[in-house]
């Protein structure tokens, strides 16, 4: 943007100036403008107000404008209207810069530059002086005056990045440290606990059921083991209701199909008398929805046997297809010809006569035209119909058509012509597998069946091309319960399973032995698995189908992962095979599971669930709560009608903007963006999780929702604890100590630590955040968005799970090397028992006691002591103390 400079003559008011003059000025480019960017550019209407200036003269103040880098503020801009005290403006805009400073630590002073203008004159300089450096008229502001080209190097959005850069040795931590990287090399950091080979066997053995690939494996899912979904049955749980809200359907452009297993309203339209060649059918559903099993299993059981009989189905995988106008059609006609043979195995396309009866159309024009020539010499004739059919088979687009008649019109049957897995792809690619679904109906005599993501339908059906589609040939399915359709599969293994009679596995111990097994234990591991996943539904269920949106394919990729993780430890699968599948795995080795998938370690970018603590070390500002914030914020948004008449999505560059605020820099804002997005907590509406820009549209994906949930979760602090930057290197360190060990890592003790520690970090960082927010808005807004209250109240509560009454929050009381008042309550030959509370006793031992403490008065029971903590263990209710006054005690606990 170019910075015009306004006349005088259109700028009658303060508004006028505010509107023409500074904001354009601010944020056009260079160099005929300061170049900010708009998020940076903070407005009156959200910065706080402050009392300026003594006695008569004080008044409530605020400026226009605060430019700030990562939520500190730099610059103070106030506009007047013309013909103001220009002088009285400036100095009011340097007492607000003075008392705006005065609400942060001391030798900090973050607003450096002030601007005042009243259209006509403008003034600019440091905060610290109290006579403007630049004296500028309104004809001054041009890119050829050399005073106005010296104020625009100095207030342009280079000098601000600057001047942030010289304060950041003031507000930024100087080092932080990462639990993870504690542990030991990067080798041990990223250690894999391996898939435990019990579980790795059964997805070996059933992964043709758990995730068929290949039509045959789906045909055997769709006949045996397909899960209908009813409307009734429908979103009943909360979790299913979330995610439902999340993508509202145009239920007015559509059928939903009342009972997918038996599908009245498109059996109703097959066998119907309304002509269906040329036309296209679409199949809306969210992706992993089940689009493809409904589709095989139409196919395959639901349809009637008399339709059934009188058509002819092709498939065509779409995952392959070229992405080009240019290229997809003659991809296509070949993938045509290729599925008309697949179709009719016995017969041989290579032979003479097939190839005469595929393009009999063909022939019969030879024979009735020019090959009349030749009927008095047979051999030309046959060189001549050999050239007539070369001529021909080089034509792909006729030779697709042929072979599209020969294996359904011929035969009196309808052609229906599935184009498979379009919802994999991104928006623009799905609309133009619908130009290809087009092409089809005009070109073939066949119905296009086309499977369809369900935003994709819904935010475009009114624009070009789906707006089309005929309403009436538009079927909506939603998903199945994740419950049935896991059950329906884990039956199905086990029925596999018995047919394999005696056949006996082998399964490897950490220690490399190896146990064979009967073929029929894997059935009890199955049942024991599925019995985790319901015994704990209200956390484990939700957490799998919320991580999942509504991808029941997702959903089932989680769950296969969870069944071969190396967590899972021989112990656990000799209970499930003893139990007979009874056995259920406790919830804290499930969410280790869910939480660290086959990882020793936790880390976010490799894991379902993303650490929205997360932070760069490398950044100027590490945001911690950049991610919160993010999903926070789109929840909020949720129910709102955006742009393009789309209910909860948003644009990016809004979002951004807000976010600013919060001192979220504009290179964070994308990279976490873009994290969420590929952990899809965040959907963008073209499907995109790359390159995101200003003018995107996004909106809170139902796995953003399941974070929002489980961000108070004990266990998932203490997990991402070990993937969090610190900046306190002994609450670090302590962290890493704990799950260097093996054999505690995954303990509650140490996830109540662990949690504990990483609470304690993210209140610190968010009280100093908080503190630099507040000083410059007025509205509480991040005080409410990182509220960590129910963290705390979450972790509380699992604490008095673990320990009851008085040495509850014990440690918090008692933190070590802190001196206490307490009562000696007895004495034995280990040492002396001293109560600091009525049920909270620590021990002087007595190595650390001078002399006889049977003898000495100041151990007498009943005595008053003042004691140092030397440790606490409040789980195991454990306190070692010292005498406060016993130095050479004091001294010995030092040295060691």
């Amino acid at each position: 943007m170019i910075f015009e400079r306004p006349t005088a003559e259109v700028l009658h008011n303060e508004s006028d100036v505010e509107q023409k003059l500074l904001y354009p000025l601010l944020a056009a480019d260079m160099p005929t403008g300061l170049a900010h960017d708009p998020a940076d550019i903070h407005t009156k209407a959200n910065v706080r107000k402050f009392i300026i200036g003594k006695g008569s003269d004080q008044k409530s103040y605020f400026p226009d404008y605060i430019i700030a880098r990562s939520g500190f503020p730099i610059v103070v801009a106030e506009a007047k209207a013309p013909g103001s005290d220009l002088g009285e403006a400036y100095r009011e805009a340097r007492l607000y810069a003075a008392e705006l400073n005065s609400q942060f630590d001391s030798g900090v002073q973050p607003i450096s530059k002030l601007i005042a203008t009243d259209g006509l004159s403008l003034h600019a300089g440091p905060a610290d002086h109290a006579e403007p450096k630049y004296v500028l008229r309104l004809e001054d502001l041009d890119i050829y005056n050399d005073t106005f080209a010296k104020f625009a190097a100095e207030f342009s959005a280079h000098a601000v990045d600057a001047a942030f850069s010289s304060l950041l040795p003031l507000v930024r931590t100087k080092r932080f440290w990462k639990p993870r990287k504690l542990v030991g090399g990067v080798a041990f950091q990223r250690e894999e606990v391996g898939m435990n080979s019990f579980g790795a066997t059964i997805s070996a053995d059933f992964s043709h059921i758990f995730n068929p690939l290949t039509l045959e494996d789906r045909n055997f899912v769709a006949r045996h083991g397909y899960i209908s979904s009813k409307r009734r049955e429908r979103y009943i749980e909360p979790i299913d209701r979330i995610i439902r809200a999340s993508t509202p359907a145009s239920e007015t452009r559509s059928k939903t199909l009342e009972d997918t297993a038996a599908p009245l309203e498109i059996v109703k339209v097959l066998r119907g008398s309304r002509q269906l060649e040329h036309q296209v059918m679409l199949i809306v559903g969210s992706a992993g929805a089940g689009k493809t099993t409904f589709i095989d299993h139409l196919r395959e059981k639901a349809l009637p046997a008399d339709v059934r009989l009188k058509t002819v189905w092709l498939h065509i995988d779409m995952n392959p297809a070229p992405i080009s106008r240019s290229e997809i059609y003659d991809w296509l006609r070949g993938q045509i010809v290729d599925s008309c043979k697949a179709v009719d195995p016995q017969t041989d396309f290579d032979e003479l006569d097939t190839i005469k009866n595929v393009h009999a159309a063909q022939v019969t024009q030879f024979r009735k035209g020019t090959g009349r020539l030749y009927e008095g010499n047979k051999e030309t004739w046959n060189i001549k119909l050999a050239e007539h059919l070369e001529h021909t088979l080089r034509d792909k687009h006729t030779v697709a058509q042929n072979h599209t008649v020969y294996c359904s019109s011929n035969r009196g049957k309808l052609l229906i012509i599935v184009l498979d897995n379009c919802d994999k792809r991104l928006r623009d690619e799905q609309l133009l597998m619908f130009e290809a679904a087009q092409w089809i109906q005009r070109e073939f005599k066949a119905l296009v069946v086309l499977p369809l993501r369900e935003e994709t339908y819904d935010n475009h059906h009114s624009e070009p091309p789906l707006d089309t589609a005929l309403k009436d040939l538009v079927f909506r399915i939603e998903p199945p319960l994740f419950q049935r359709i896991l059950q329906s599969r884990v039956q199905l293994a086990v029925k596999a399973n018995s047919a394999d009679g005696k056949k006996t596995l082998r399964y490897e111990l950490p220690n490399g032995m190896h146990v064979d097994y009967p073929a029929s234990d894997q059935a009890y591991y199955l049942s024991s698995i599925l019995r985790s996943v319901f015994e704990h539904d209200m956390h484990v269920r939700r957490l799998i189908v919320g991580l999942a949106g509504r991808n029941m394919r997702r959903a089932m990729e989680i769950f296969i992962e969870f069944c071969t993780s190396g967590h899972i430890g021989e112990d656990h699968i000799l209970k499930m095979v003893q139990s007979e599948g009874q056995y259920v795995l406790p919830l804290s080795l499930v969410t280790t599971v869910l939480l660290r998938s086959n990882l020793r370690f936790y880390d976010s970018d490799r894991a379902y669930l993303k650490n929205l603590y997360a932070a760069s070390e490398l950044d100027q500002h590490p945001s911690f709560f950049a991610r919160l914030l993010m999903l926070k914020w789109l929840d909020e948004k949720s129910n709102q009608i955006g742009p393009q008449r789309l209910k909860g999505y948003v644009n990016v560059r809004q979002m951004r903007s807000e976010l600013s605020r919060f001192g979220v820099d504009h290179t964070v804002f994308f990279r976490e963006l873009e994290t969420l997005a590929r952990g899809f907590c965040i959907l963008s509406e073209d499907f995109r999780t790359a390159n995101l820009a200003d003018d995107d549209l996004i909106a809170l994906a139902p796995a953003g929702r399941v974070h929002l949930q489980i961000c108070s979760d004990t266990y998932y602090l203490a997990a991402i604890a070990e993937d969090t930057w610190f900046r306190d290197q002994a609450l670090a360190e302590a962290i890493a100590e704990r799950i260097k060990n093996s054999s505690q890592h995954y303990s509650p003790r140490t996830a109540m630590h662990n949690a504990r520690a990483c609470l304690n970090e993210l209140a610190h960082i968010r009280q100093s955040e908080s503190k630099a927010y507040n000083a410059v808005f007025q509205d509480n807004r991040f005080d409410n968005m990182t509220d960590l209250t129910k963290a705390q109240t979450t972790l509380g509560a699992f604490e008095r799970s673990l320990v009851t009454g008085p040495w509850v929050g014990a440690d918090t009381r008692y933190p070590e090397n802190t001196i206490h008042q307490g009562r000696v309550v007895n004495r034995t030959r280990y040492g002396v028992f001293v109560d600091l509370e009525q049920g909270v006793t620590g021990l002087i031992h007595s190595s650390n006691i001078q002399g006889d403490h049977f003898n000495a008065s100041e151990y007498a029971i009943g005595a008053d002591i003042r004691v140092k903590v030397l440790d606490i263990d409040h789980l195991a209710r454990r306190m070692s103390l010292v005498h406060a006054s016993d130095e050479t005690a004091l001294e010995k606990c030092w040295g060691k």
